[in-house]
């Protein structure tokens, strides 16, 4: 295949990056390689652009990257938005009333430019130790001024369960729900996915007539991976993403995945 007329939209934890959150040395070259061919290679994460910027991971990208699970899309090199869809005004109702059916977990609210969360329970002190970004603590939803991107809820797998069952009530608001890691659950605006951005940055870019592929692995994944001409996922992906991906690799994150796919995507 010629690798100038072909996008690969990749997700970043559990796909690209590893279990330590770093860029496996076998991906990096694979990527390097397909950009000097010619090939557009996007990241596609739940993550806000104050984590994939200023990294290994910005510096091999050539193209517009999807962050918030679809919620924003940002030109990388030229540091623009280039789209945005905010929570809508429900969302503070919805926060209020889960934060009072389960006081111990701990929501984050992301918008462009910062991050805040309300309580620190141990699911969200290892997930600000991860990401190594500042959150600001904050009271109340009103102490937010800035929109909001989107909004995520961590506790304890058992916890996050029950919480999936209990938000359906909110049904009619505005909002999704996506449940992005096993004690993640998040808040989107109604019909965005990472697959509603990666339709709107095809438009955007004006690829139409390009090949798109795509490699993730959770079900926040599984829109994106259906909207692809090419989809593949990790060896240990969720079983959900194993029936959506046309190919299911040998490798984990850990031992290449991407790298992986790539070479199917060079030898096809």
């Amino acid at each position: 295949m010629k690798l100038s007329n072909t996008v690969f939209v990749s997700d970043l934890d559990g796909t690209l990056l590893t279990t330590k959150k770093t860029l496996n040395p076998a991906d990096r070259e694979a990527i390097v390689r397909y950009t000097n061919a010619g090939g557009r290679f996007v990241i596609a994460t739940g993550r806000p652009l104050h984590t994939v910027t200023g990294n290994d991971v910005e510096k091999i990208t050539n193209s517009p990257a999807i962050l918030c699970n679809g919620g924003v899309i940002y030109d990388l090199c030229k540091g623009k938005v280039l789209y945005e869809i905010d929570l809508p005004e429900a969302a503070k109702d919805i926060l209020l009333d889960v934060r009072e059916k389960f006081p111990n977990i701990s929501p984050e609210i992301y918008t462009f430019s910062k991050r805040y969360y309300f309580h620190m329970n141990t699911v969200e002190k290892w997930h600000q130790g991860i990401l190594n970004i500042e959150f600001h603590k904050v009271g109340s939803p009103d102490e937010i001024s800035e929109p909001w991107n989107k909004m995520l809820l961590a506790d304890e797998v058992d916890v996050i369960t029950e919480l999936m069952e209990y938000v359906k009530k909110f049904s009619g608001m505005g909002v999704r729900f996506v449940r992005s890691f096993p004690k993640f659950l998040e808040i989107l605006p109604e019909g965005v996915s990472k697959g509603s951005a990666l339709k709107k940055l095809v438009e955007i870019m004006d690829w139409q007539k390009y090949k798109i592929a795509a490699a993730g692995d959770y079900d926040n994944d599984i829109e994106m991976l259906e909207c692809a001409d090419i989809s593949f996922c990790p060896a240990d992906s969720q079983e959900a993403v194993k029936k959506s991906a046309a190919c299911v690799l040998k490798n984990t994150c850990d031992s290449g995945a991407v790298a992986e796919a790539l070479n199917i995507l060079e030898n096809l």
